[in-house]
């Protein structure tokens, strides 16, 4: 048999793996941030401070059909304070019950085309039993080797849609708060490895 009945098909299979990896990423974890902007009213009333966390354990991808996830683990929150970081992860994520929060959304593939372009990306996020949608402005940055999908302006989350309010009173009354306000803004930058 002549040597051309083995090159074309597996030339054909090279070509068809290639085509179908085009959009398959993986998360760079360590040059990415989810960023929580946490603000808390001090017991006098006159005056609050805002701080912001930060997660250390993110997991994620974008599949062949641009499909985008990234698991969040809500155990490992980053106040800068270890007490803080437990009480957050007992009182306000329950992470016994609900260790993660997921985001999704559905990337473009003209979106993955060398360059920076900036679209508006639906998102989804299931966390602490709930889910909710959000559009939120973003810039794609693309090259031969990553992907950063970076929010251009914070996502105002507000935590009583996911029934985070109990918590967040729980927070307050044991740091000797007036109040911490259910708003909450959510910035990232994700950054994905071809």
């Amino acid at each position: 048999m002549h040597i051309s009945h083995f090159i074309a098909p597996a030339l054909a299979i090279a070509l068809i793996g290639s085509a179908t990896d085009a959009l398959a990423l993986d998360i760079d974890s360590g040059n990415s941030k989810v960023n929580v902007v946490s603000t808390k009213v001090l017991a006098d009333g006159t005056s609050s401070v805002a701080e912001i966390f930060t997660f250390n354990s993110l997991e994620g991808s974008v599949d062949d059909s641009g499909e985008a996830t990234v698991t969040i683990d809500l155990g490992a929150i980053e106040t800068g304070i270890d007490i803080r970081n437990e009480r957050m992860g007992e009182y306000l994520f329950e992470t016994d019950r609900y260790p993660t929060a997921t985001i999704t959304a559905q990337v473009p593939e003209t979106a993955l085309a060398p360059g920076q372009q900036t679209l508006d990306l639906e998102i989804g996020l299931d966390m602490h039993g709930k889910q909710a949608t959000y559009t939120l402005p973003v810039l794609v940055a693309s090259d031969a080797a990553q992907v950063t999908v970076t929010a251009e302006q914070p996502l105002l989350l507000d935590v009583t849609a996911f029934d985070l309010q109990g918590g967040l009173g729980k927070l307050g009354e044991l740091a000797g708060l007036l109040h911490i306000p259910a708003t909450v803004p959510v910035t990232f930058s994700l950054t994905f490895n071809r």
